[in-house]
């Protein structure tokens, strides 16, 4: 964030792009532990922990943030048409390029990872992919709060 004064509209975006973090994460961590045999439970286990502590954090701040002022309305807003058009081309390009990849190119292992370990497709992008979207919405979260923005309202 910049400068300005961080309002309502701003916590308000972080909160939904952090939420929308915190589901798909939880996503790929549970498609990575469907391809553990040894010790899947206990990375369920860590996968729940980390949803809950990220879905709790994300309560905490939007509570803080309640004495914030209003401001940064839909105008500001980052979810608008092209907000939609971004995600509506990601998807497509993902599941378009696993088939092609897959079906015209014949190497369905490229789709993931690393080439002739099966398991790597569900490994690599499930707990990759959590990580990173996970550290992602803690990162946004910690720059909030350094900003004084999720202050308790006085």
């Amino acid at each position: 964030m910049t400068d300005a004064q961080v309002t309502k509209g701003h916590l308000v975006t972080l909160l939904i792009s952090s939420a929308i973090g915190v589901g798909f994460g939880a996503g790929w961590w549970f498609f990575g532990t469907s391809s553990v045999a040894d010790g899947a439970t206990s990375l369920v286990v860590v996968g729940v922990v980390a949803v809950l502590g990220l879905v709790g954090w994300l309560v905490l701040t939007a509570r803080r943030g309640a004495g914030l002022p209003a401001g940064g309305g839909r105008e500001e807003s980052p979810f608008g048409k092209r907000y939609g058009l971004a995600v509506l081309l990601m998807l497509v390009g993902i599941f378009a390029g696993a088939r092609v990849l897959s079906a015209v190119f014949e190497l369905p292992e490229a789709v993931p990872a690393i080439a002739g370990w099966a398991a790597a497709w569900q490994l690599v992008p499930g707990f990759g992919g959590a990580v990173v979207l996970w550290v992602t919405v803690a990162a946004g979260l910690l720059a909030t709060e350094g900003q004084g923005a999720t202050s308790p309202a006085s």
